[in-house]
């Protein structure tokens, strides 16, 4: 480790510590994204790597083509080596960085095969969908099947060579009231499932440029505080939060190169998007984050600091769910016509209540149709937006206000409401 090379040479302390160690992960990781994703976007639009039904065009500026998917790569690579050069190596970090490049080959084969499907569609060896607008990559069973072979692989390796409690801390309510434990028959499973389902819930939130980035800021800072606090006895003593595993404090210099690794992604997945990360940087980021709140007991926090995230994969749920439900009762047409959202997830719900449109829609709402019983009535046609860009923007702007408000209260509540 880099910072164990410096001390050997130059005896100070701050080589040492975390504040440091994290600094320097976050610079390096932020400037190796910053430094190799122009040239990433260049290669990638040249060569088509992107899962849109939209070609590129051959010659003209600006560019005008589909946007490339797969930057989730670069981002991967760069924590990958800022984690190796700045932490000392533990089981939980390197069960961290085995969770991170396992999703991310996941993610990468799935989008290898979105690319091959759109390329067999544009030379006439396969059909498109009539109702999308992106190439399919592997079935979503396998895929799942994938991703929980993984996670269990590492969650049954690290209990049978580390001592992981099932202790669980429960938002709001005081240690010495009720701190559950889960035996491992239950507990491994549980793990199994935060794992699986982080990765699939950022990976639904990565439907709008900048969508998914912010909510993973907001979930990284909240398991960086935690980290830092829980892995010191005397803060964590001092707050009245559960003691940690002292090597469990390296989390919050893996923390760091997360940070800096979606605040360097920003500058080019911001509206209007230059790259996506793709189902390898959401999948693999996602699975890193559900590992983290399990080691650092936080597990039931997810839900509240992750709420955006989860909105939106419960979003998902309903509206598939309801579906089958009216398919199923009334008839197909019925179906088609009466939805609980107008799209799911619930971005794109959001997409269709602030689009302005001269024709009456087609859909009804069963969510509008019981908020306005309540009194909440959808936006007026004044204030609608007939851009694209603008209806994304005040959208994606207004979930990146709630990922913001929801760290803000989960910080307060396990730090403070006891």
């Amino acid at each position: 480790m880099v910072s164990d090379l410096l001390y050997s040479n130059w005896p100070y302390q701050i080589f040492q510590s975390v504040f440091f160690r994290g600094g320097m992960a976050f610079l390096s990781t932020y400037w190796l994204v910053i430094f190799f994703m122009p040239g990433m976007i260049r290669a990638f639009r040249a060569r088509g790597i992107t899962a849109d039904f939209r070609p590129a065009p051959q010659h003209g500026f600006p560019y005008s083509g589909a946007k490339p998917i797969m930057g989730g790569a670069l981002l991967t690579v760069a924590i990958t080596v800022s984690v190796l050069l700045w932490t000392r190596p533990n089981q939980f970090v390197l069960a961290l960085l085995a969770i991170l490049v396992s999703f991310a080959l996941i993610g990468a084969w799935d989008d290898v095969v979105k690319i091959i499907h759109r390329r067999r569609v544009e030379e006439g060896q396969a059909e498109k969908k009539h109702y999308t607008d992106k190439a399919d990559g592997i079935s979503g069973s396998l895929r799942l099947l994938l991703e929980v072979v993984v996670a269990l692989v590492v969650v049954a390796g690290l209990y049978r060579y580390v001592a992981i409690d099932g202790h669980m801390v429960v938002p709001g309510i005081p240690l010495d009231w009720w701190y559950p434990y889960l035996p491992k028959h239950l507990f491994i499973p549980f793990m199994v499932f935060v794992i699986v389902a982080g990765a699939n819930a950022v990976n639904l939130t990565d439907g709008m440029d900048s969508l998914a980035t912010v909510p993973i800021l907001t979930n990284t800072l909240f398991l960086a505080a935690v980290a830092y606090v829980g892995g010191d006895a005397d803060l964590a003593a001092r707050l009245r939060v559960p003691a940690l595993d002292p090597d469990l404090k390296e989390l919050a210099v893996f923390s760091a190169a997360i940070l800096a690794s979606g605040l360097a992604f920003l500058r080019f997945n911001a509206p209007p998007a230059l790259i996506i990360m793709g189902d390898l940087g959401a999948l693999s980021l996602g699975a890193v984050l559900g590992a983290m709140f399990i080691f650092l007991k936080v597990e039931l926090f997810f839900p509240l600091v992750g709420g955006m995230m989860v909105l939106t994969t419960v979003s998902t749920m309903i509206q598939r769910s309801f579906f089958k439900l009216m398919l199923a009762w009334k008839g197909r047409e019925t179906a088609e016509r009466v939805r609980f959202f107008y799209r799911a997830p619930y971005h794109h719900h959001l997409q269709a209540l602030w689009t302005w449109r001269e024709e009456p829609r087609k859909i009804v709402s069963v969510w509008v149709e019981f908020k306005k019983r309540l009194g909440f009535h959808p936006p007026e046609v004044a204030d609608q937006l007939n851009r694209a860009e603008d209806v994304n923007s005040r959208v994606v702007w207004r979930l990146h206000i709630l990922s913001l408000w929801l760290l803000a209260l989960s910080l307060m509540v396990y730090f403070k409401v006891r």
